[in-house]
């Protein structure tokens, strides 16, 4: 859900009137990351978010994801030979062909309950992995109580009941609690502000230029979708 006080893009203009379109617009997202231009700011994002996790637990196996990499929206994890799908919002692949899919929910109780999908969402991609890393990152607009326990990350592996050694495949699920980051006076937490709308502006030079690629994809998008509408209505 957005949050009441939260600051669209902008609008764009459909038939039944101006639509607001907010930085975790799925459609938006997968319009802007289907651009190659903007992988090393979702990269940016990512990273950032990655570090805040890691100062919050320095023991933490999750790290910033470097070298080359590939960007696929909408990435269709196959399940069975009749060729039926699920999809996730974002997929990068780094160069040694470690994955990290990442998820940009609105809300906290969709029709099937996160902490399934997310665990559906992890199998799906350990089991393609080949042995390489397919974490899981899930950013949360509301918060999701029975994985986060009311911190602002929780991130679970495989490990051993008895011992507590990790299993060797070190891949988890990290839940992000945007409004909770949002909170901190950091370059995640104006992340966080932003991406919720309730930051046009942050003032961090790194956070502030993802915020304009974010900011000019809009344009294109806007310009795009209304263009495509005016089209579509015969009246070009």
């Amino acid at each position: 859900m957005i949050p009441n006080n939260a600051t669209p893009l902008g609008y764009i203009e459909l038939e039944n009137g101006a639509k607001p379109i907010y930085p975790m617009n799925d459609i938006f997202l997968n319009y802007t990351f289907d651009n190659p231009a903007n992988w090393e700011n979702l990269r940016t994002t990512v990273n950032l978010i990655i570090e805040a996790n890691k100062n919050n637990n320095p023991t933490t196996t999750l790290k910033p994801i470097e070298g080359n990499i590939k960007v696929s929206t909408q990435f269709k994890h196959l399940l069975t030979t009749q060729n039926k799908t699920r999809d996730q919002d974002i997929k990068i692949t780094a160069s040694q062909d470690d994955a990290t899919y990442i998820e940009f929910q609105n809300r906290a109780k969709p029709q099937i309950p996160i902490e399934i999908r997310a665990v559906e969402y992890f199998g799906l991609g350990i089991g393609h992995s080949k042995g390489k890393l397919a974490n899981q990152i899930w950013l949360l607009a509301e918060d999701v109580d029975v994985v986060l326990h009311g911190k602002t990350f929780a991130r679970y592996i495989l490990k051993d009941e008895v011992t507590g050694k990790e299993h060797p495949a070190t891949s988890g699920i990290l839940y992000v609690s945007l409004t909770k980051l949002s909170k901190e006076n950091t370059p995640a937490g104006e992340t966080a502000s932003f991406l919720l709308g309730k930051l046009s502006d942050p003032t961090d030079k790194t956070v502030k230029r993802v915020s304009e690629a974010f900011k000019n994809s809009f344009e294109a998008f806007k310009a795009e979708k209304e263009l495509s509408n005016l089209k579509s209505s015969g009246n070009e």
